[in-house]
């Protein structure tokens, strides 16, 4: 049975306080309520699950993360031909190597589906 804690190393700890500092800056400019403990929940696993995923950058881990908020992904979907369309936080939104078959797999084994 896998443990559900992890080992990290020092660098990878500080990697993942900047990141959540950053996605919880943006969070907080793209949700008018502010940025509460399930939200900033969300963002931390989220970028856990990149972490996993084989994701260190940190742009893109920051994206990974902002993608759990629907503000971001409606501002993802805008053209993007005006500058009042770009996100709040604009990291690259590429996805992480192995998040789409991930997700296949989730939905694959998800009870009742």
């Amino acid at each position: 049975m896998s443990s559900r804690y992890v080992r990290l190393d020092p660098e990878t700890v500080r990697l993942l306080d900047r990141c959540i500092a950053q996605a919880q800056d943006a969070a907080t400019r793209l949700n008018r309520d502010g940025v509460d403990e399930v939200m900033r929940m969300r963002l931390a696993s989220a970028l856990m699950e990149a972490l996993r995923l084989g994701e260190r950058d940190e742009e893109r881990l920051v994206a990974f993360a902002l993608q759990v908020l629907p503000a971001y992904r409606e501002q993802l979907a805008k053209p993007a031909h005006s500058p009042a369309h770009a996100p709040a936080h604009a990291p690259d939104p590429s996805p992480v190597p192995g998040a789409a078959g991930a997700a296949r797999r989730q939905v694959a084994v998800a009870p009742g589906r």
